[in-house]
């Protein structure tokens, strides 16, 4: 009783075998840069290649070890940081031509344009050191803003606050 069964189910392995092999035809294709690859799946370039009945087909086993993937390429984002090194917050700047100067530091080193936002003022320029003249005492509140040249704003520094002081003109020498 035990070989029937076991002949039963060989029998029926063989059968499911053979129907899930798919083609006995193997193909030759050989690329443009000389290599040759051999196929089961039909192609306009392939050319059948005759095998008699007793071949036996063996194949080169893959490693995982062989198989090397492409190193991951992550972007990375750096923050961009823009930030006002004279004057300082809340600085008292003496001069009485009305000359001051706003100097910022940017990292890492981007193109872009620097806008200088000085109560209504608007100074846009390609550097991000920004010369003023002929201003007249009193509070000032800026920031800078660095945008790209389609517009999006890349970096901006907090508002800050710095006061112009000028001698009177009625305590000028004449």
């Amino acid at each position: 009783m035990f070989h029937i069964k076991t002949i039963i189910a060989a029998f029926i392995l063989c059968t499911w075998s053979l129907a899930v092999i798919p083609s006995d035809r193997i193909y030759k294709i050989t690329t443009d840069d000389g290599r040759i690859i051999y196929t089961d799946a039909p192609t306009e370039q392939g050319e059948h290649v005759p095998m008699s009945s007793g071949s036996v087909m063996t194949l080169k086993s893959v490693s995982a070890s062989s198989i090397t993937t492409p190193p991951i390429v992550r972007k990375q984002s750096k923050e961009i940081h823009l930030n006002v090194i004279s004057p300082k917050p809340e600085q008292t700047i003496r001069d009485n031509n009305g000359k001051v100067t706003i100097r910022t530091a940017l990292e890492p080193q981007v193109q872009g344009t620097y806008t200088l936002h000085l109560n209504d003022q608007v100074i846009s320029q390609n550097k991000g050191l920004f010369n003023l003249n002929d201003l007249n005492r009193g509070a000032y509140t800026f920031h800078v803003e660095l945008a790209h040249k389609s517009g999006k704003i890349l970096a901006s520094t907090p508002k800050q606050t710095f006061y112009l002081h000028q001698a009177s003109v009625l305590n000028r020498p004449n």
